[in-house]
């Protein structure tokens, strides 16, 4: 077995194991904390305001976390106590959560999610460095496959663990309690989301980690940024920006609409967020293979017109079944999504400068998701309705995704495939379930 670091072959197997179990851990809390978040705002009686915060500004927090985790790294030159270091901050912050549940506001748990988000997204752009060097990269595909799998039904079992636990502790759904009632049940799940993050930075520390080789520095990637394929890489990036500023104009209520209009209880809920979340599971193999055959280019024009249809069945739900029809369809459009926009943004890009131009599409991302969060509060503020915000950005998301033929470079979307794009998960997302992230080293040309 050959890897890109001299690691012998037992540690390198023995690192490939323990990232088994950590995925594991991970998924768990991301299935049985994440998820739960706007639930536990609306039970602690937050306004719209602050729900849209609560979804937009942890992004856009967390997007300086892999700006500032690169920056150490190329200063430490290590990554293990670094990726350890961050994933045990983003375990205390649940547990602060769970702790200070008494006293909580509403407010304050939008700072302590910023937090979790911000050291999240610095693990994990470290993390992705540390195990793209790892693992051979002729069992790369099948390995990170396999993981990947393991996480997405881990990811799933911690949904329906800590819904069934909200069900059974809490008085009622979350719409119909009387502000700061009830909490055994959240501070149950937030506590045992914490100590998976906490077992789960333990194994990251004991993982042998391969020498770090090369990191771009900020004036290799502005170089890059001034090329004819950095250009292409901008035009990706302001685009798939763009696209999220539209989505999170209604992706942040889509939770509140269903908590505190339709009055599902925490069973119900917990069945939509699995209903995204399973859907896109299933559905990501067919749309890799789909840009196996077409390319990522035509995928993505696809891809985001179903993004735009999105919305349109909130503004006619009444109930369960409507949800779980409109929860699939999201999760159907974000997997195509997911996909195919990596696949361009991949393919605009070298492995040297990678690491950089996805943090620059957090940053991107991250105030785009919150100018579009306050823009449906504003919304809301005017026709105090969550279906008009629904609509309104079903009809910005269309003008969006009718542009994108326009826009993308006719050179993208035909030269990265499948087998290139290793997804892992990063967390859990308001408009379409679990959320990815690619890991992709090459060896050769570096293209």
């Amino acid at each position: 077995m050959n890897s890109l670091s001299p690691l012998p072959e037992a540690a390198v197997r023995r690192s490939m194991r323990l990232s088994i179990w950590e995925g594991s851990c991970y998924a768990l809390m991301v299935g049985v904390g994440e998820t739960y978040y706007i639930a536990d705002a609306v039970r602690h009686g937050a306004s719209p305001l602050v729900l849209g915060l609560l979804v937009g500004l942890p992004l856009f927090v967390g997007g300086a976390g892999p700006l500032i985790a690169l920056a150490l790294l190329v200063r430490l030159g290590h990554r293990r106590l670094l990726v350890a270091t961050t994933a045990l901050c983003q375990a205390l912050m649940l547990v602060a959560i769970a702790l200070l549940d008494p006293v909580m506001t509403p407010l304050l748990l939008v700072a302590l999610v910023c937090l979790h988000h911000f050291f999240g997204l610095a693990t994990g752009s470290v993390w992705a460095s540390w195990y793209g060097d790892l693992v051979p990269k002729e069992i790369r595909g099948r390995y990170f496959a396999r993981r990947t799998r393991i996480v997405h039904l881990v990811t799933c079992g911690g949904l329906l663990l800590g819904g069934l636990l909200l069900s059974r502790l809490e008085p009622g759904a979350a719409g119909e309690v009387q502000s700061g009632q009830g909490g055994r049940g959240f501070v149950l799940i937030f506590l045992l989301a914490g100590a998976s993050r906490l077992v789960s930075a333990l194994l990251l520390l004991l993982s042998p980690e391969p020498p770090l080789g090369n990191v771009a520095g900020p004036g290799r990637s502005l170089k890059f940024l001034r090329t004819a394929r950095g250009t292409s890489a901008w035009k990706v990036i302001v685009l798939g920006a763009s696209m999220q500023l539209v989505v999170y104009v209604g992706s942040p209520y889509f939770a509140p609409f269903m908590l505190k209009e339709l009055r599902l209880d925490y069973t119900q809920y917990m069945a939509a967020a699995m209903a995204v979340t399973a859907m896109k599971f299933v559905s990501l193999p067919g749309w890799g293979q789909v840009v196996d055959l077409y390319g990522a280019r035509p995928v993505f024009g696809v891809a985001a017109l179903l993004v735009a249809a999105v919305p349109f069945p909130w503004i006619l739900s009444e109930g369960l079944v409507a949800v779980l029809l409109a929860q699939s369809l999201s999760g159907f459009a974000w997997g195509s999504y997911e996909v195919s926009f990596f696949s361009l943004a991949l393919e605009s890009s070298t492995r040297q400068v990678r690491p950089q131009i996805f943090a620059a599409l957090n940053i991107m991302n991250g105030a785009a998701q919150l100018a579009g969060s306050l823009a449906g509060y504003a919304l809301f503020a005017t026709l105090g309705s969550y279906r008009a915000i629904f609509a309104a950005s079903l009809v910005l998301r269309l003008a969006v995704a009718v542009m994108v033929p326009l826009l993308l470079p006719r050179a993208l979307g035909t030269s990265v495939r499948r087998h290139t794009i290793l997804l892992r998960v990063i967390g859990f997302r308001a408009h379409g379930g679990v959320a990815h992230r690619p890991i992709v080293e090459e060896d050769g040309d570096g293209q």
